[in-house]
């Protein structure tokens, strides 16, 4: 335990367990992501996920991705999707449509490992589309932010429920950007533009709605390693399908993550931290916050 108090307002944000309830209590979250290359990304989204309190995970993944996440998260539901070279094929849409009326989702994770894609126009297109057509939320990060971010500018949605997490050059990607001179007012202002949530992975997260900004104090150089932003999209993702609303989803997220990782440095010091230590932290995460505050 790091043995310090915690911002009420994250504390308040946490869902909310009851005694006379089951797993469809606490959310289904669809997870869209991997691909052969990097099959790791959707099986640490998928485990953060999980660790997060929701209560189903749904995984549409290509097959080498499938068996990755069904080794590592056996508490999952994996559903193999159609692939074209080592990735999705345009006919996911239509398999994630099919899925998210079985199981009636009630947030969707979209991005992580997902690479390039040979089919990504329609495949993007299609989720624009599903996205406008419901009402529940989404985390899009990685390689789907950018085409998702300029569709959602280019065709706005009412309300604010998408979380988009890029790191520097993913926003400068998704924003059309050569370079920030303002880190807070940029964060603000594709926030604003979009009408959406961002979360900037950098050294002190910031945090941008169409209301304002919010920075993270927690978290240290442990977080810089491979799959540490699949973690984090997992937990955000995670609290999302639990009902947490889209700014404060973000905001615990990315607190909680930063708590992770000075819970995993005080065993394994900053250098030999992994995601797979941040995952294995959530649950100490939880608890802190609970007993610091709760």
């Amino acid at each position: 335990m790091l043995n310090r108090r915690h911002p009420i307002d994250i504390i308040q944000a946490l869902p909310k367990r009851f005694k006379e309830s089951h797993k469809g209590t606490y959310g289904r979250l669809l997870i869209i992501a991997g691909s052969r290359r990097y099959t790791g990304a959707a099986a640490l989204m998928v485990e953060a996920a999980l660790r997060s309190g929701v209560g189903l995970v749904i995984a549409v993944a290509i097959h080498d991705v499938a068996q990755v996440i069904r080794f590592r998260s056996p508490e999952a539901i994996v559903i193999e999707a159609p692939e074209a070279d080592g990735a999705f094929d345009k006919q996911v849409v239509g398999l994630i449509r099919d899925v998210l009326n079985e199981y009636d989702c009630t947030a969707v994770g979209i991005g992580p490992g997902i690479g390039p894609m040979m089919h990504a126009a329609p495949i993007y297109d299609g989720m624009h589309e599903l996205l406008m057509a419901n009402h529940w939320p989404m985390l899009v990060d990685a390689d789907a932010l950018a085409p998702i971010y300029q569709r959602v500018l280019a065709n706005p949605i009412d309300d604010a429920r998408v979380v988009f997490t890029p790191h520097p050059k993913e926003f400068l990607t998704m924003t059309n950007a050569s370079q920030l001179d303002e880190k807070n007012k940029a964060v603000l202002l594709a926030a604003k533009q979009a009408r959406q949530v961002i979360v900037y992975k950098t050294n002190g997260t910031i945090i941008g709605s169409p209301d304002g900004i919010w920075n993270c104090r927690t978290g240290n150089e442990g977080l810089a390693t491979a799959g540490s932003g699949d973690v984090l999209s997992g937990m955000v993702a995670g609290l999302l399908a639990q009902g947490v609303p889209p700014f404060q989803a973000a905001k615990v997220g990315v607190y909680m993550h930063g708590l992770t990782a000075e819970i995993a440095s005080k065993a394994l010091g900053l250098r030999s931290i992994i995601a797979s230590d941040l995952c294995n932290t959530i649950s100490e995460a939880f608890q802190e916050l609970v007993q610091y505050h709760g």
